[in-house]
């Protein structure tokens, strides 16, 4: 469970998990990503509040990012409240009320909130405070869609817009097997460069689906006491 405020009269207590391995160093950089961990890594040193949306299509590992600059900012001493959409819309719009006095703010999936109007006035409001409060808001929403499309409220689309906007590019094809050995380096998972080869010969290539795999796969080998092979990687995954 998060504790959002620590050195303060009245806690927040949300029950949302973060993953406690997620951080920078644990995060697959691509070249046309340095951009945003330059700027993700300022927020969470920085004493001066900052607004940033991060926009990340599906699998390119923006939750897995929005966890890890929650951790930084942990490391950093600053209190923090991390809140993704897809549970806290089982809860009421007064989640966002006093988040303001924290030193940042993190919403995932912002996309889930939008064209909703109690959940799109929290948001415009938990903005306002932010700003008049030196409070960072860092957002990220997922999908194809523009915000424009799908914002009802025309105040909060001009808030929005006037924030900065930072696309977290997917792994392209070329960086493929670097990222897959890095993910595996970091997760102490042990796969040889000929079964590596086979799964992204024969695997759909979203970098996501192929950690997943993986994972999959090492518990697999795990249980039953063998190595990653390409039979294990047949039966396993159905290939």
């Amino acid at each position: 469970m998060l504790r959002c405020i620590v050195n303060k009269p009245t806690q927040l207590i949300f029950p949302f998990q973060i993953n406690q391995k997620a951080s920078f160093d644990s995060f697959f950089c691509s070249p046309d990503n340095l951009n945003l961990m330059t700027k993700l890594a300022d927020i969470a040193l920085s004493n001066n509040a900052q607004e940033l949306i991060i926009h990340g299509e599906k699998g390119s590992g923006k939750s897995f990012l929005m966890q890890a600059i929650c951790n930084e900012l942990s490391s950093s001493g600053k209190q923090f409240a991390f809140i993704p959409m897809n549970k806290a819309l089982k809860m009421e719009v007064e989640i966002f009320q006093n988040l303001a006095s924290l030193d940042a703010v993190c919403i995932d999936d912002l996309q889930l909130m939008l064209s909703n109007e109690s959940w799109e006035t929290a948001l415009f409001n938990l903005i306002n405070e932010c700003q008049q409060s030196n409070c960072s808001l860092i957002l990220s929403f997922g999908g194809n869609q523009p915000l424009e499309e799908n914002t009802q409220l025309p105040d909060l689309l001009s808030r929005i817009k006037r924030m900065e906007f930072i696309t977290l590019h997917a792994v392209q094809d070329e960086f493929f097997n670097q990222a897959i050995n890095f993910v595996a380096e970091q997760l102490d998972i042990s796969i040889d460069k000929a079964e590596l080869e086979f799964l992204l010969k024969h695997q759909t290539r979203r970098f996501s689906l192929l950690v997943e795999n993986i994972i999959t796969l090492d518990r697999q080998a795990a249980s039953l006491k063998r190595k990653i092979t390409i039979p294990l990687i047949k039966e396993t995954l159905n290939l």
